[in-house]
């Protein structure tokens, strides 16, 4: 009996072993061996990562995706990736994790990294996150956007082209022979006009030569200071013009001023040469009746000079001449 329970023993204490090293086991292959810290990062797009996938800290793996939570904010959908990673382990607080698979048919993982700030993130707060490239899902979309290309874009281009062949198609076989001989027509002019086009276009260049020659590039040169000195002589004009409106504006402005200061005396002018007016008024039937008056007797005393000019003298009216006895 002795011996049975020995052996009891030992069987139960190994079994005892092999579930404690399969636990272990279990827990480092889970990653979940010690004591860990908690962050969290947030994505638009978490295809492909699950709980328990790797955390790696620039490709060493430090922990696992603890959970993965939904949040709906401004009706956009983000989630939020808790991470459980090894506690103690500095992670700068510039670091950004990444989704990312190490392999092309490696499992998605979240891999930090590292930042050069000499700070480091605290347990329990945001990392900053980025967007990982997914293979198969950048083929998918490329697969999708070729898909809507060739049912919106190019079928329907190659149907119009169908369509067109179908159209001209009898059309140019109809008239192919025609176009042909025109063709061999056109061939044939332009054999016998390139010797003259060619001469033409010589003459030109050579009369593009004398015209752009260096006496004529000198003179386009002068031409092209003197439109300078002309501009900035009138830039000097416009300031000068400015300055003087500048003027303009004060004397106007002191006018304005000056009539402003004597507007009564201005005033009682104004009373002045209308009692002056009304006076002139009331007494202009006479003064045209003297004037008229005057104007006669002036008349009568040049006509009277004009036939006596001796009367200037204080001579008296020469008799009339009688004719002979």
């Amino acid at each position: 009996m002795r011996d049975n329970r020995t052996n009891y023993v030992l069987v139960g204490a190994f079994v005892l072993a092999m579930v404690m090293a399969l636990v272990v086991s279990i827990a480092l292959i889970s990653g979940r061996a010690g004591a860990t810290d908690s962050y969290y990062a947030v994505y638009d797009n978490v295809s492909g990562l699950k709980y328990g996938a790797k955390v790696f800290f620039d490709g060493f793996a430090i922990g696992q995706v603890q959970d993965i939570k939904p949040q709906r904010s401004g009706g956009k959908v983000s989630f939020i990736v808790e991470l459980a990673i090894k506690h103690g382990w500095p992670i700068p607080d510039d670091s950004v994790a990444r989704i990312a698979a190490s392999g092309l048919l490696a499992a998605v993982a979240v891999d930090i990294k590292g930042g050069a700030s000499a700070i480091l993130a605290k347990p329990g707060s945001q990392i900053r996150s980025q967007p990982g490239g997914n293979l198969f899902v950048a083929m998918a979309d490329i697969a999708s956007e070729v898909t809507a290309l060739s049912q919106t874009g190019i079928r329907p281009l190659v149907e119009a082209l169908n369509r067109t062949v179908s159209s001209f198609g009898p059309v140019i076989e109809k008239r192919a022979p025609e176009l042909l001989d025109n063709l061999v027509a056109l061939s044939a002019d332009l054999a016998e006009k390139t010797p003259r086009i060619s001469s033409n276009m010589e003459r030109a260049t050579k009369g593009l030569d004398r015209v752009f020659s260096d006496a004529n590039t000198r003179k386009l040169n002068d031409a092209i200071d003197n439109a300078d000195r002309t501009t900035a002589n009138l830039a000097e004009l416009t300031q000068s013009l400015h300055a003087s409106k500048a003027k303009v504006d004060q004397v106007i402005g002191l006018l304005d001023k000056t009539v402003a200061g004597n507007s009564d005396n201005i005033d009682r002018s104004l009373r002045d040469l209308r009692y002056t007016m009304q006076a002139v008024a009331s007494s202009i039937d006479s003064v045209t009746d003297n004037l008229d008056g005057t104007a006669r007797n002036m008349n009568e005393f040049s006509r009277q000079i004009r036939q006596n000019p001796s009367l200037l003298l204080g001579g008296a009216r020469p008799a009339r001449e009688t004719g002979p006895q």
